[in-house]
């Protein structure tokens, strides 16, 4: 692919290419091309753009036509990238030209490269990466989807860690480039050997939170990788798919819900904080959801609205079990409430009536797993509504498929993380369920005729 020049000097001449041109959705690099008096040089710039918003008879990224914001933001910078770099080599051929010296391709490759390792240096990696942690609801990502408060907080917790790591450090992290595989194993050790909490008890990070650190340091690693910021892409290769540790483990069968629907509360903020729970327990929405429901469309006894977390849209019935609270709250606004106090309320609420039931749940600290038995009651959150949801409806046997369809689940990994009932209550429901069909045999072993003409 050929295009015009935008510089001549002497016998040197420069064009910027693309690698590829046939996929036009495929991230392809661009090329610097130079002609040195016969001879041609091709050098890969590291930057990367979709053949459709190039511009050939310009050598730049086309700004016109509709794409995001984010990919707007993306095709200035490179068009800034390739104006410093076009500058910055005819300085340079000049300069060269006035002592009688001609440019080389090995001086072209310095150049770049300087200009390159200049760029990424000059930019403070953990002040970049706390930025982009704050504008996290403002950005758009690679799907183009904004990202949510809640996630905010968990991004900002995740670059405190990394922060207090980088205190720790000999050496402290001062370019892009640090983020090695010699960091990726450093930082992974301290987060396992890291104590925190105040007084005698000291406490390792369960290996959710490692897990989740780890996921959210790649993923503004990412986001600097996409803005052209770094060229460094090691990140791409570390694992983060480890077994992570069950930190909620509890459902509350539908007796619990129901004695927790009539627990005495003593405030109003206690009153709508059970009355939010219970109407999780029947729909499955997570806290964030339910902190939206004056938004939500309902109709015809169902609830429509777009998942915060997943911006799927879902539609959920209303059961017999909530209609009178569902009725009551969209007459006078379904309360918002805080996650942080609704979650202390319903543990407080769960204890008062008695949801006490011993239970083990396994717990890796430090790299080290134990069994620990705690009372059911102070292993409730909001998300346990969400889990309880999920199994009381597949026990009571309704299809998976139409199960996941109400949660918003899409892949039945996800779904399964979820289900918490064992195997002996399922097989419990099961046989019930296979009595009232009339699939089993008799207890004599033999079949009444009824049963054989109508099987």
């Amino acid at each position: 692919m050929r295009s015009t020049d935008t510089w001549t000097s002497g016998e040197m001449r420069i064009h910027f290419n693309l690698k590829q041109t046939r996929e036009s959705e495929r991230l392809t690099q661009i090329m610097l091309v130079t002609n040195l008096g016969k001879q041609r040089v091709r050098i890969y710039t590291r930057m990367r753009v979709r053949p459709k918003y190039w511009c050939v008879a310009t050598n730049r990224c086309n700004l016109t036509g509709r794409m995001t914001r984010r990919e707007r933001m993306g095709l200035e910078s490179i068009n800034k990238q390739i104006e410093r770099m076009t500058n910055l080599l005819r300085e340079t051929d000049n300069r060269l030209a006035m002592n009688g010296e001609q440019m080389t391709e090995t001086m072209v490759r310095h150049v770049m490269d300087k200009l390159l390792h200049d760029e990424e240096r000059s930019i403070k990696p953990l002040p970049y990466l706390r930025r982009l942690a704050e504008e996290y609801v403002n950005n758009i990502n690679r799907k183009g989807k904004r990202g949510h408060d809640s996630s905010t907080d968990t991004y900002l917790a995740a670059l405190r860690r990394l922060e207090e790591y980088d205190r720790r450090r000999k050496v402290p992290i001062c370019s892009f480039d640090d983020f090695d595989k010699r960091f990726f194993t450093d930082f992974t050790n301290f987060l396992y050997s890291y104590t925190y909490g105040r007084g005698g008890e000291r406490k390792h990070y369960t290996q959710n939170t490692i897990v989740n650190t780890l996921k959210v340091v790649k993923n503004l690693l990412h986001r600097a990788y996409d803005n052209e910021v770094t060229a460094n892409d090691y990140f791409m290769k570390v694992q983060t798919a480890l077994p992570a540790d069950i930190s909620e483990p509890v459902y509350l069968e539908e007796k619990e819900i129901k004695r927790l629907a009539k627990v005495r509360t003593l405030t109003d903020t206690e009153r709508e904080v059970r009355d939010a729970f219970v109407i999780a327990c029947y729909t499955a929405l997570r806290i964030s959801d339910i902190r939206r429901l004056n938004e939500a469309v309902i109709h015809n006894g169902v609830i429509t609205l777009y998942q915060t977390k997943t911006q799927e849209r879902v539609e959920i019935p209303i059961l017999k079990e909530i209609a009178s609270l569902v009725e009551y709250y969209r007459s006078r606004g379904f309360p918002v409430i805080n996650k942080v106090t609704a979650n202390r309320i319903i543990k407080t609420l769960a204890a008062r009536c008695r949801i006490d039931t011993l239970v083990n749940y396994r717990e890796c600290r430090g790299g080290v797993s134990t069994v620990r038995t705690v009372p059911k009651w102070s292993l409730v959150s909001f998300h346990t509504a969400r889990r309880s949801c999920v199994t009381n409806l597949y026990k009571r046997g309704y299809p998976v498929n139409y199960v996941m369809t109400l949660s918003g689940h899409r892949s039945m990994q996800a779904f399964q993380r979820y289900m918490r009932a064992s195997s002996k209550e399922v097989m419990a429901d099961f046989v019930h369920l296979l009595k009232k069909d009339k699939a089993l045999p008799c207890a004599s072993g033999t079949c009444s005729p009824a049963v054989i003409e109508n099987p």
